[in-house]
């Protein structure tokens, strides 16, 4: 096999009959720290071989389907899961099928580039705030899930997960705050502007962000980082059997629209990487907080700071 390097990532391609398991899973973490990106090319990976190879790399999630949603929306520049306490440091995609018309690629651009690319002031913004996610779900969802008798159980799984705040309202609706950074560090130090500002400023009922004083974002920034993420993206092309990781603390990626058919990709998140991990899931009720805060048992309805508000 030989690997061929990109200005930003690397692509490792087969030779003869090589086959993934084949990859030295020590340069594959050293390419990876190294380039931010990697594509596995001509080793015409099956979901089993997908599976069982990027497992070598940490704790995985179970796989996914990836389509595209009718009418082939977009989804915006953003780092995977930054908006919550369950980002994960890789993201591994396989790809199924491409797609009819060639499919659509998945475009990723560099944070360390992008944060090294603003004007001081902007970039001095960054590095004094954070991000902050303020959500509310009604009481009937955890009661029907949990018990209306679950609450302390609730709470204790909330007071273990940093970075977050709660509130239970006066009719048991739960809010949650959480704060994420805009700077990220990735695991040789560099600072990284990788977060999820991009996607969340495009779909606010669902994120409800803001600085982490409750302040709005000033959508100048937003404006700017958008034009120098699209000027600076690269693409990652899809064919059948082609696999990618894509280092999630350093890296942000997107989806671009897609008019075409049938595009199906497999992807995992794999937690720890780099050594970082989740705020435990151990229990059935921290299992069902991680789910909830997620976004996976019901869509929150977005809203500002309770102070704020106040």
């Amino acid at each position: 096999m030989r690997t061929e390097f990109q200005d930003v990532g690397c692509e490792i391609l087969a030779e003869g009959s090589e086959k993934i398991h084949d990859c030295d899973p020590r340069s594959v973490r050293d390419l990876l720290g190294r380039h931010g990106w990697i594509a596995f090319t001509g080793f015409d990976v099956t979901v089993p071989e997908f599976e069982a190879f990027s497992a070598q790399f940490g704790v995985c999630a179970n796989t996914r389907t990836v389509h595209y949603p009718p009418g082939g929306e977009a989804l915006g520049f953003h780092a995977e899961d930054a908006y919550n306490p369950y980002r994960p440091d890789t993201l591994w995609f396989l790809c199924v099928f491409e797609g009819s018309d060639g499919g659509a690629p998945t475009g990723v651009v560099d944070g360390v580039r992008l944060l090294a690319g603003l004007e001081d002031p902007w970039r001095e913004l960054c590095y004094r705030n954070e991000l902050r996610f303020d959500r509310r779900w009604a009481a009937s969802l955890w009661q029907q899930a949990l018990g209306n008798d679950a609450k302390d159980e609730l709470t204790a799984a909330f007071r273990r997960i940093p970075h977050l705040e709660y509130t239970f309202l006066p009719n048991d609706d739960v809010h949650v705050s959480y704060r994420a950074p805009i700077v990220t560090k990735t695991v040789d130090g560099t600072d990284s502007f990788s977060n999820t500002m991009l996607q969340a400023i495009t779909e606010p009922s669902f994120y409800g962000m803001s600085f982490a004083d409750g302040s709005p974002v000033p959508p100048e920034l937003p404006e700017l980082i958008q034009r120098k993420a699209l000027a600076a993206e690269q693409h990652l092309h899809w064919r059948r059997g082609r696999v990618a990781v894509i280092d999630n603390i350093r890296m942000m990626h997107r989806r671009a629209e897609y008019s075409g058919k049938d595009r199906d990709l497999r992807a995992r998140h794999c937690e720890n990487f780099y050594g970082s991990e989740f705020p435990p899931a151990d229990t059935p009720v921290r299992a069902w907080v991680k789910s909830l805060i997620q976004g996976d048992e019901a869509y929150p309805v977005a809203v500002g700071p309770l102070s704020r508000r106040a």
